[in-house]
């Protein structure tokens, strides 16, 4: 099973991205990371994976804002049409809108976002792990 990370490239976000590798790695998944705003102009081809997961911050409460480099990072990838999709915001007040607003970017570009979750401090990130595998398995 091969699964894609896109993340923002904050340094919270950073850490979260390597330990949900760590923790997927660990059962037997191959994740490749996707850093946004790193070698712009590539385009990333996901025709390989079976699971596009999104971590991005956002800010903003009333009307939360994704940050433009998920949104380009996202307009980048290739061949995302019907692949299965997670995506994951920190919690913080807003979270439920901004998460709702990932979901759109990411289901304009074809993505099937089959899960979500916002995401406290690093001891979620197991939980969330194996219900990646759970979905990515089905």
């Amino acid at each position: 099973m091969r699964i894609l990370l896109l993340y923002s490239s904050q340094p919270k976000l950073v850490e979260w991205a390597r330990v949900l590798q760590g923790e997927l790695e660990n059962q037997n998944c191959r994740v490749e990371l996707a850093v946004a705003g790193a070698q712009d102009g590539n385009p990333v081809s996901a025709g390989q994976y079976s699971l596009i997961v999104v971590l991005s911050p956002f800010r903003g409460w009333w009307r939360p804002i994704i940050p433009t480099e998920i949104d380009n990072l996202l307009k980048r990838c290739s061949r995302l049409d019907g692949k299965k999709g997670v995506a994951l915001v920190p919690t913080r007040f807003g979270s439920g809108k901004a998460l709702k607003f990932l979901m759109h970017l990411m289901e304009v570009q074809g993505v099937l976002v089959e899960d979500f979750a916002t995401i406290r401090s690093q001891k979620d990130l197991s939980k969330i792990a194996d219900r990646m595998l759970r979905l990515v398995k089905s």
